[in-house]
């Protein structure tokens, strides 16, 4: 009986090497001891019977649709990643359908405010103007420097403000001379001029400081400025 079964497992097992595999339902396939292998199994129980007695093992059918499933079973056993917090930030977030708001140009610093161009006078009616305030005719004089209209130039707001200084108008004179030595510190008439008003004024410490200001403007004590400022000073010293 032993000798009977083991031809029947030989026989069988031919058959199943001659047999082609199905492609149409085969799921398992059957790896023989004995070298052979049939993809003709439904399931793997049925594979493993058919291997029971003659040994072997039993594989999915690459025909079949077990390697889809498992591969399907296994994503589906694999849970999902953790989403991060900024991901799940941006899909609670509504989508920006307006585009941003173009950016503003810098506004244009205005230009800076320059002084006035200085105006230069007619040579000729300064020199005539200038002439009547020298004379002591100051009123007149004043008229035809107004007249001018270059109340801006230094030398005409430094003879402007000796006639004021002529007819009594300490305030004016100031003021005009201010006005001069804002257009230049250094203009040596106008610190002249105003020299003289403080020493008529009593001012004397104040005088002998424009006195020493202007010998180093001139680089000595030989200037015109100088010394009609110094003639004043010594007059009111004596």
């Amino acid at each position: 009986m032993r000798f009977i079964a083991e031809r029947l497992g030989i026989v069988a097992t031919a058959l199943l090497i001659i047999v082609p595999c199905s492609a149409d339902a085969s799921e398992w396939c059957a790896q023989y001891r004995s070298g052979g292998s049939s993809c003709s199994f439904t399931s793997h129980a049925q594979c493993l019977t058919a291997i029971s007695g003659v040994g072997g093992m039993c594989n999915p059918s690459p025909y079949g649709s077990s390697q889809s499933t498992e591969r399907a079973s296994q994503r589906a056993r694999t849970p999902a990643k953790p989403r991060t917090k900024a991901a799940s930030r941006r899909a609670k977030e509504p989508a920006d359908t307006h585009p941003p708001a173009p950016v503003a140009a810098p506004a244009v610093a205005p230009a800076p405010v320059t002084p006035a161009a200085i105006v230069q006078p007619n040579p000729t009616a300064f020199a005539a103007a200038r002439k009547l305030i020298l004379d002591g005719q100051y009123q007149a004089g004043l008229a035809s420097m107004r007249a001018l209209r270059a109340d801006n130039n230094t030398d005409v707001a430094s003879y402007v403000g000796l006639a004021h200084r002529k007819l009594g108008r300490v305030d004016e004179a100031k003021s005009w001379y201010g006005r001069a030595l804002a257009a230049d510190p250094n203009h040596k008439l106008t610190l002249a001029f105003y020299g003289m008003l403080q020493a008529e004024q009593g001012d004397l410490p104040g005088a002998q400081a424009v006195l020493i200001r202007i010998g180093r403007l001139c680089g000595g004590t030989e200037c015109n400025e100088y010394k009609a400022l110094q003639g004043v000073i010594s007059s009111k010293i004596r």
